[in-house]
Formats: C-alpha cells, structure tokens, sequence
C-alpha cells in the first residue's frame, strides 16, 4: 500500500506577510496535530518555533504507520527545518521517507533570490515565498508556493469557504476554511479568527482522507 501524502499546509483573518507574524505569539512553541486516516489515528505531526539571535527557525515533523490487521504495510516520515531572516524564508532542508523512497528538498538565498532544488531539478524564486507548511495564515494571499515534498514551485488558486465550529480536546474553535486549487488539489485548511492554524485535510493517492486534528490550539471562551 501506498499512500504518498501530497500536501503540507494556510487562515481566518488574512495577514499581511511573511515571518513577521510572530508564531511564538500564536502558537507558542508547539502546535500539535494527530494524523487521522479515515477515522483512525495513525500518526503524528509536530511543528516547533524557536527564536535564536536573529533567526527563527521552525521545525516541522510528521510520521505515520498504516497496519493491516497486526502488520504494518506502510510507513511515512517527514522533516523540514525552515530557517527564517528579516521576514524572509533564508534556509529550508526537508527529509522525506516515503516507504522505502528517500526525498530530499533544500532551499537557500542569494541576494534576491531563493534557490530550491529537489529531485527534478533547481528551480529560482525572487523576492518571498512560503512553503507548505501551513504555519503562516498569510500564505492564503500568495499564488505560489514551495512544495516541501517535491521541491517544485507549486501554482496555486486558495479560495476562501465557510465558517465552521471545529471540535478540540476540550471546547470548539470557529475556523474559517481555505480550498487549494491549481497545482494543489483536494487539500483545505482551516484558520481561526487569530490565523491560527487548526485543521488540515487531503486526499491521499490512494483515495483516502487524511486529516490533521489539532491537539494543543485552544477552544474559543
């Protein structure tokens, strides 16, 4: 079996730009999710934010494991290390492990220009971008995006929806969701009225849905 997860990240009020929404103030330093596949908790992601000198540096981690009756079948494990300066993503490296496939994505800046190189390739982008993430809401104003687990620059369409009463460990948030279209597809994500990321979902190649439970973002009072 193989699930191939296709997307990592976007906000209920949009914000004005890149690292200069403070996640430490949002977040603290962790936001936690459960990984639910159609209905089952099969694993965890994890994103950590930490301020040194004049970096921030956000550390995002995923992991899964499917079994089949009492045998595993297939596993899923992702590391980013994003490195931000003065508002503007400097240094990202991405492991992936995708069953037995290894993926590699970095991403560093020169002068003006942020070079991303995956397994198709190097590709250049000037001035700032976001990767997919998912920490900041502000992406949901952006038209492109870095796809952590490909390394391309993804084109995309993110088209506002509803307001929805999402349930937590204790309480509810309201949260708005945010559909992704273009070279992103079958991917939304719900932020809260602070742009506070609570809840992801996707199709997974295999036709199945993942969601991204929260398990430390507050009820509303």
């Amino acid at each position: 079996m193989r699930v191939w997860i296709v997307s990592f990240i976007i906000a209920c009020t949009p914000l004005s730009a890149r690292a200069d929404v403070d996640p430490i103030n949002l977040y603290g330093d962790t936001i936690r999710f459960d990984v639910v596949r159609d209905g089952k908790v099969v694993g965890e992601h994890e994103t950590r934010f930490a301020k040194i000198g004049d970096e921030l540096v956000v550390t995002s981690r995923m992991s899964l494991e499917i079994f089949v009756l009492i045998f595993p079948v297939y596993a899923f494990d992702y590391k980013s290390v994003e490195t931000w300066r003065d508002n503007r993503l400097n240094d990202l490296k991405v492991r992936v492990l995708d069953g037995n496939e290894e993926v590699k994505v970095s991403a560093t800046t020169s002068d003006d220009l942020l070079r991303v190189s995956g397994p198709d390739g190097i590709e250049t982008v000037e001035g700032s971008i976001l990767s997919t993430n998912h920490w900041n809401a502000s992406v949901v104003q952006d038209q492109k995006v870095i796809n952590t687990l490909t390394g391309r620059i993804n084109h995309v369409t993110i088209q506002r929806g509803g307001t929805e009463a999402l349930p937590l460990p204790q309480g509810h948030v309201q949260a708005v969701r945010y559909d992704y279209n273009g070279d992103l597809r079958d991917t939304s994500v719900w932020y809260d009225r602070k742009g506070r990321w609570v809840k992801l979902q996707f199709k997974a190649k295999d036709g199945s849905t993942i969601n991204y439970r929260c398990t430390t973002c507050e009820a509303d009072g």
